[in-house]
């Protein structure tokens, strides 16, 4: 595994605190020799990575923090499959006064550390610390934090997800151009797909994968045969 960065961007940024984990998954090569874009699964944090506590309530400690069944599985899949793991979480609570900076990056290394003993590595964690009225541009439904995880990465967006369980979630993909994928137990319209859990999602994903390989191998197969 590479170095970890954090990086703090200037207020005209609109974007606050964020964490970059370089562990050799993106600038991949093809090939030819040359290097290709990055897929990447944007993940929404509340609701989808960890319980979500009542409405108006914030993890403002890891004593709250509690990852949800088969969050692990989930990401481990995506990782096997070459996609980036990025994280991009509205945490307004920190606008309101109610949790600061530092309790925000206590929880995150606490998140990271759960997922890091099964060998799972967040590639990026973007946050918005502020409120709705700020008119920044990285708050969700903006695009900014997935836009500026485009830009660190050279992400690919037509081969990209973004998971959450909001309306503004799913207005974010829309906005940057993603296919939006929402945890609910009801079917959103607005979605390009909906699932009950991330690992629902996951062993989806796993599925067109393989079932896009076993294609591109009787593709080639065929060509082989015709070229004989």
């Amino acid at each position: 595994m590479g170095h970890i960065y954090d990086i703090v961007f200037s207020p005209g940024s609109g974007l606050s605190h964020v964490f970059l984990s370089t562990h050799g998954k993106f600038g991949m090569n093809t090939e030819a020799g040359g290097s290709r874009k990055c897929k990447a699964v944007f993940l929404d944090r509340d609701g989808v990575i960890n319980r979500k506590l009542p409405e108006n309530n914030y993890v403002k400690s890891y004593q709250e923090f509690e990852l949800l069944p088969g969050v692990r599985t989930a990401m481990s899949i995506f990782s096997r499959l070459g996609y980036l793991l990025v994280v991009v979480t509205n945490q307004r609570g920190i606008a309101r006064g109610l949790m600061d900076e530092d309790s925000l990056n206590c929880v995150h290394d606490y998140m990271k550390r759960q997922l890091l003993e099964h060998g799972i590595v967040l590639d990026g964690v973007y946050h918005c610390p502020h409120d709705r009225d700020e008119g920044c541009n990285c708050r969700k439904p903006q695009p900014g934090m997935i836009l500026e995880a485009c830009r660190h990465f050279d992400i690919d967006l037509d081969q990209s997800y973004l998971v959450g369980d909001s309306d503004s979630d799913m207005a974010a993909a829309l906005n940057a151009g993603v296919r939006a994928i929402r945890i609910s137990t009801n079917n959103d319209v607005n979605a390009y797909l909906t699932f009950q859990s991330l690992l629902d999602f996951a062993h989806h994903l796993q599925e067109v994968e393989r079932q896009l390989d076993k294609t591109s191998h009787g593709d080639s197969n065929e060509q082989s045969r015709r070229s004989e």
